[in-house]
């Protein structure tokens, strides 16, 4: 019987080669920690899968994945991160007021997009949706989504060779412009859509 390993390769990246040689290997050995790391990742496999159609019943948007997004990439999340603290984070980085010229570039205009009260200048994140969706999430429908927050941060930043360590303070135009571009609604609904997280 012949294996599929494109998806073996497609999400744990590993080589084609290592998981034909795995395969060899557990066919003959049986209690070969090969054949019980073959079975977990398959099993793994599956489970994400119905993992993702069970978010696709939350009806993520666009919006909300943004704001996960640039509050993963200005806080520099490169790895799971626990749901109350990504909250915690979340709270403290949407009700932190900011000022200065570089705040009223159109993308920081999406992100703080939350005027507090009525005469006031100042925003904030509206990170409510974020929140509600968050709440939600089982612990396994969290860690795939996280995950896949990650990727796209990570992607995004390779792609367009971007990093920051403040938030957009000192920031010039360009760069802005670039954020702007890297993070853009089509930009994030084509890779969630892609990752079946957004129908």
């Amino acid at each position: 019987m012949s294996t599929s390993y494109k998806p073996l390769v497609e999400r744990f990246l590993i080589p084609r080669p290592t998981l034909i040689e795995w395969q060899k290997r557990a066919e003959g050995e049986k209690d070969n920690w090969r054949v019980k790391h073959l079975e977990y990742l398959r099993i793994q496999l599956l489970v994400e899968k119905e993992t993702l159609q069970e978010i696709q019943h939350y009806a993520l948007c666009a919006e909300d994945l943004f704001i996960l997004s640039v509050h993963i990439f200005f806080q520099n999340i490169n790895h799971y991160i626990a749901k109350d603290k990504l909250r915690q984070g979340l709270r403290e980085f949407a009700l932190h007021v900011r000022a200065g010229v570089e705040y009223q570039h159109d993308f920081a205009q999406r992100i703080w997009s939350l005027r507090v009260g009525d005469e006031s200048n100042k925003k904030i994140v509206n990170y409510y949706r974020a929140f509600d969706v968050l709440d939600r999430l089982s612990a396994a429908q969290y860690a795939l989504l996280i995950s896949h927050l990650i990727d796209f941060v990570k992607m995004t930043k390779k792609k367009y060779k971007i990093e920051t360590k403040t938030f957009l303070e000192g920031k010039t135009w360009q760069e802005l412009f670039t954020y702007d571009k890297a993070f853009s609604i089509k930009a994030v609904e084509e890779y969630f859509k892609s990752r079946k997280l957004l129908v």
